[in-house]
């Protein structure tokens, strides 16, 4: 990566019904002159790169956040799911912020105004388990002061608050597979529990005891703690847990939704999002809509049903004539031979295929059924080949593209084929579990098969396993086939059993379906209330960059916009709605133009090195690309060229996501629903997926540095460290306090078990200065051992002893662990942990925010961490993810002595973005900026540097090189940043 930054440095410069169901289903309900600006190269000090190998998926848990805009009132038609436990029952929303737990009969209810949860904290329970073969949980100790913890003992997992609040403390407690009981200590004030696995009824007091099943809420009089236990794959005997904290927010808006949630004996309803006011619960259940009202008729007459193969079955359309018929004028029917249909029947057969509720109902079971089971099949573009589908010996219809489910199947967008074409109708071909394809026309074929091929006639066939994503159990669940045809075969012939896709349940395409199969029979599932209430993007917007360069007019980004590599951000496509364009065509009125930050010279030569260096291993020669090779599988790149004055992002590049094109949009946006963290959509200078391949390595070292610093002002031997001691007093004082450090090792601790070792197995002491070590030589040599080591000891949680401590604590509010482990509140500080809003403040405060929006870079994270070696890993930069942005920012603050917002919307219909300089770091900062000077001078950076070309530059550049591996046998992420 650092040829990269070399090269890149070298070249700066419906009408009701009929017309809503002729919709697209697979669509689903969608979310709803400029002076140029002189920009200092030299205030560009903010620089971040990565180049990553394959992404991996972390699960992360479903956002419940009611901040940032994301509460959006669903309405009184939402009141209809609270009728089983509060029929009846008014429910008041108060515009005064706070929290109440409501009794109402035997049901109860969380009403929260004006208040914030914080991300979910999440928990395995399986790490509290006294031993994985018994069911038994270690008690979990939530809401304590670190001291108080502490005193009570050694624990798995302690959940902190901060010093003086007001948070009860809890332990939660019980078997792995059954119920959890809570008790709480609110100390002089009191609390209100609710739960699921209660009998609805709150308990009160300033003691207490519950139950957890899978949800419950405790509340006090300053905020609440929501707890939510959902079943994981990777802890099945318990599951995890989720907590989240409730605060009251200042800054929320009045007319911001609450939220509600009810709980019965045994029940929580799902929690809804109303805006303040009152309202009427319906005292009764309301009527079914149209369709799923008649769906639930035919079935209770036996007219539809779940088949025994998996297939939604119909009633044939003559079924009635068929009845009506004599015995010896019927032909067999099998199936339906012995239903018998009284008025009502008939009716409902009628309405089934003559009206348009009727045809709505069969269009979603053909849906359902077609979806059940997947063959699907595409060729090699300029392919004239006509392939026909039967099944059963009959002739089956076919439809275009896959299921959003079975884009899981892939780990990437498939690119250099034609589109998808599958069976579109498995009912047609009776109990016949497998299809066959048909080409009249024999020729070579190449084939792309989601599905298995089990014989072939008329043509040899090589096969090639080419199943690749997280859906796929078997690799040959998808293949390669190539066609030979054989001499004088009139036809190819082959026979392909489709695959499962109800194994791939749970998938994006949930959000869209009505029917679905649950306990061995069909089911109607109205959309989510959310999916119909998303504001559709429809303003026209127009994009321009700092300098007044047309980026993005009359709906597509302009050439020069995508020769830069600026589609995935602006947008690709109308609907497109995660892009800039996409988010702006959101807001109220009919138009809306923008200027952002970025520098379209600047993006151009950014996007041009990291397709030439960092992807295809080339050298950028200023105009041209020179030796480039073919981009390995996988490799994924990002750049992030930052002002760090005022933290307008001048380029973000990126490369390795796949190539997008708007023709194949449908595709596009369904692979993004499927898996949106290996979508080509993704931005790898503002986004990650949660895995291995985005650790920053040692480019954290400096964020580790920073933390020192802040725990060196009040600990006299830490600072001494600091600035350099010889190495013989460093041995002597590790060795006096038990730590196995030694300058002449390579690794830390010395002996068996985890350890941290240095590049190449390096000894610290090599790189000493007049024979003094100190911060400075850390950071220039990027000397493992030595961060592991002084990380340790400015550890609090740790006791300032090698062993012992309490390692496992978390925080539940946000500076509960600030002053016990600096590194992880530097961190924070320095914005880890929080999405980073790019909008400069122009968007409005009730905006609906959405995870990838373009202007919303992921949340770079710190891993939980529960053993001592896991904080050594911390502070080399492992066990985390970051995204080139947040590395950017840290640098950045290094140069400007404060933190940096980031911006990369400057005006919006002519209103400019706020700048607000952020709170200075309040730490040492000289020997930081030194180690990162060194890293350039002499250091690991030092031979990327050494070119002519740098002579002008060279006193001025500050940096830090990282590499992290990803696990995978001699693959890394490399970093640079400065």
């Amino acid at each position: 990566m650092t040829a990269t930054f070399t090269s890149l440095m070298g070249s700066f410069a419906a009408a009701r019904t009929a017309r809503r169901r002729a919709r697209n289903l697979r669509r689903g309900a969608q979310p709803a002159s400029k002076a140029r600006r002189s920009v200092n190269l030299w205030a560009v000090l903010a620089c971040a790169a990565a180049a990553c190998g394959a992404v991996v998926l972390a699960l992360a848990a479903r956002s419940l956040s009611l901040h940032g805009g994301a509460a959006q009132a669903q309405g009184t038609a939402a009141l209809a799911t609270l009728q089983p436990l509060l029929g009846g029952v008014t429910v008041r929303v108060p515009h005064e912020r706070g929290i109440a737990v409501v009794q109402h009969g035997a049901s109860a209810l969380v009403v929260a105004s004006g208040m914030r949860l914080d991300p979910p904290v999440r928990i395995d329970l399986c790490t509290q388990l006294l031993d994985v073969r018994r069911p038994l949980l270690l008690p979990l100790r939530i809401g304590y002061p670190f001291a108080e913890a502490a005193a009570v003992g050694a624990a798995r997992n302690v959940l902190l608050a901060a010093p003086g609040s007001s948070m009860p403390r809890v332990d939660l407690r019980g078997d792995a597979g059954g119920q959890l009981r809570l008790g709480w200590n609110a100390g002089s004030g009191r609390a209100a529990w609710v739960g699921d696995a209660g009998n609805g009824a709150v308990t009160r007091g300033a003691r207490g005891e519950g139950l957890l099943g899978k949800s419950g809420w405790l509340v006090w009089k300053e905020g609440a703690l929501r707890f939510t236990r959902r079943p994981s794959q990777a802890c099945p005997q318990a599951g995890e847990l989720l907590l989240q904290r409730a605060a009251v927010d200042a800054d929320a808006p009045a007319a911001r939704a609450g939220l509600v949630q009810a709980f019965g004996p045994g029940l929580a309803l799902p929690a809804l999002q109303l805006a303040p006011g009152e309202y009427r619960v319906p005292a009764a259940a309301r009527r079914g809509l149209e369709d799923a009202l008649l769906f639930e008729q035919l079935q209770a007459h036996g007219l539809i049903r779940l088949g025994r193969g998996g297939l939604a079955e119909v009633a044939p359309r003559d079924l009635a004539a068929w009845n009506a018929a004599p015995p010896s004028g019927r032909a067999p029917l099998p199936g339906w031979d012995r239903v018998r249909l009284d008025d009502d029947s008939r009716r409902l057969l009628e309405r089934l295929y003559q009206r348009a509720d009727g045809a709505f109902v069969r269009e979603q079971l053909r849906v359902f059924n077609s979806e059940r089971r997947l063959l699907a099949w595409r060729a090699r573009p300029g392919s004239a080949q006509d392939w026909q589908a039967s099944v059963g010996g009959v002739p089956v219809a076919q439809d275009e593209g896959l299921p959003v489910a079975a884009m899981r199947l892939f780990a990437r967008l498939p690119e250099g084929w034609t589109p998808w074409r599958r069976v579109g109708a498995w009912d047609g071909g009776g109990q016949a579990g497998r299809a066959v394809l048909v080409l009249d026309r024999p020729e070579p074929a190449e084939l792309l098969l989601a599905g298995r091929l089990r014989r072939v006639t008329g043509a040899t066939a090589a096969v090639i396993a080419a199943c690749d994503g997280r859906a796929c159990r078997e690799r040959d669940t998808v293949q390669r086939v190539l066609l030979a045809p054989q001499p004088g075969a009139p036809r190819i012939l082959l026979e392909v059993d489709p695959l499962d896709l109800a194994q791939l349940a749970g998938s994006a395409d949930a959000a869209y379906r009505h029917v679905r199969a649950e306990g061995g029979r069909l089911a109607w599932h109205a959309l989510p209330a959310s999916s119909a209430t998303l504001r559709p993007a429809l303003a026209e917007v127009s994009l321009s960059g700092r300098g007044g360069e047309a980026l993005w007019t009359d709906g597509r980004a302009s050439a020069a916009a995508q020769a830069a590599g600026l589609g995935p951000l602006l947008g690709v496509h109308r609907e497109h709605g995660s892009s800039v364009a996409g988010m702006l065509a959101r807001l109220p009125g009919s138009s809306h133009s923008a200027r952002l930050s970025l520098d379209l010279g600047m993006q151009a030569a950014a996007q041009a090195v990291l397709d030439c260096v960092g992807l295809r291993g080339g050298k950028w020669d200023g105009k041209t690309c020179l030796g480039a090779g073919v981009a390995p599988a996988g490799r994924q790149a990002g750049i992030v060229l930052l002002d760090a004055g005022n933290g307008d992002v001048l380029a973000a590049a990126g490369g390795g996501m796949g190539t997008l094109d708007a023709a194949r949009w449908e595709e596009v946006r369904d692979f993004d629903r499927a898996d949106p963290a290996r979508s080509p959509l993704r931005l790898p200078a503002f986004q990650h997926d949660g895995g291995a391949q985005r650790a920053p390595g040692s480019t954290f070292k400096v964020v580790t540095a920073l933390g020192l610093e802040a725990a060196a002002r009040g600990d006299t031997k830490l600072n001494g460290l600091l600035g350099g001691r010889p190495l013989a007093e460093i041995d002597a004082m590790a060795a006096g306090a038990g730590y196995g450090f030694a300058t002449g090792a390579p690794a830390y601790p010395q002996g068996a078990g985890a350890r941290i070792t240095n590049f190449r197995e390096g000894l610290a002491g090599v790189r000493a200065v007049e024979g003094r070590l100190g911060l400075v030589q850390a950071i220039t040599h990027s000397i493992n051992t030595w961060f592991a080591w002084t990380a340790e000891l400015g550890d609090r949680s740790l006791g300032g002893a090698p062993q012992g401590g309490l390692p496992g604590v978390r925080a539940l509010e946000p500076d509960a662990l600030d002053a016990l482990r600096p590194v992880a509140g530097m961190a924070r500080r320095l914005g880890f942990g929080t999405p980073l809003r790019l909008d400069g403040g122009l968007l409005p405060e009730d905006y609906r925010w959405s995870s990838w929006d373009a202007l919303q870079a992921s949340a770079s994270s710190l891993d939980p961490i529960q053993t001592r070696h896991e904080v050594r890993q911390m502070a080399i930069g492992l066990r985390m993810q970051a995204t080139p942005l947040q590395m950017a920012l840290v640098a950045a603050a290094v140069g400007q002595g404060r933190m940096v917002t980031p911006r990369l919307l400057l005006e919006l219909d002519g209103r400019a973005a706020a700048s607000r300089p952020g709170a200075e770091l309040g730490v040492r900062l000289d020997r930081v900026r030194a180690g990162m000077k060194g890293v350039v001078d002499g250091g690991t950076a030092a031979s990327a540097f050494r070119g002519k070309e740098f002579a002008r530059l060279r006193a001025g550049l500050f940096g830090k090189t990282g590499t992290a591996p990803t696990g995978d046998d001699g693959l890394a992420t490399v970093w640079f940043m400065g």
